[in-house]
C-alpha cells in the first residue's frame, strides 16, 4: 500500500513538473499583425545586416551611449522586439549604436557591445556622463 501511495506521489511531481516546463516554453501569443511585422523587421535585419535608421532618435547611428537597467545584466535581442535573449552586456557599459527601428510604438536600437552585437530598447540606453 505505501509503495503505491508513493508511486502516484512521484508520478504526480513528475507531470506537474513536465506541464511547467511546458509552459515556460510555450512563448507569447501575438496577432497575425505583429507576427507579420516582426518577420519583416527580422528579415530587414538578416539581410546582410541592414539596419535602419529613424529620423529624429534621441541615439543616432555611431553614437556611443551607456547600458541602463535596474538589474546588472542587460539583455541583448536577436531582434528588436525580441523576447528570448542572445546575451547579456553589463550595466553601465559603453557601447555604439549602429541604427534604430520603431516596433509597436517602441523605438529598438541596434548596438555593437564586447558581449556581442544586439537590439535594445530604448529604455535601457542613456547619454555617456
Amino acid at each position: 500500500m505505501k509503495r503505491r501511495n508513493l508511486l502516484s506521489i512521484l508520478i504526480t511531481l513528475s507531470l506537474l513538473f513536465l506541464i511547467s516546463i511546458a509552459c515556460q516554453q510555450s512563448g507569447e501569443i501575438i496577432t497575425p499583425a505583429v507576427a507579420t511585422q516582426r518577420y519583416e523587421a527580422t528579415q530587414v535585419a538578416i539581410a546582410g545586416e541592414v539596419v535602419g535608421e529613424i529620423e529624429g532618435v534621441a541615439f543616432p547611428a555611431g553614437s556611443t551611449v551607456e547600458l541602463n537597467s535596474e538589474s546588472f545584466l542587460v539583455g541583448l535581442y536577436k531582434e528588436a522586439g525580441g523576447i528570448s535573449t542572445v546575451t547579456f552586456a553589463s550595466r553601465g557599459d559603453q557601447v555604439t549604436v549602429m541604427g534604430s527601428m520603431e516596433l509597436e510604438g517602441e523605438i529598438w536600437y541596434k548596438i555593437e557591445s564586447s558581449a556581442g552585437n544586439g537590439w535594445i530598447p530604448e529604455a535601457n540606453l542613456k547619454e555617456v556622463e
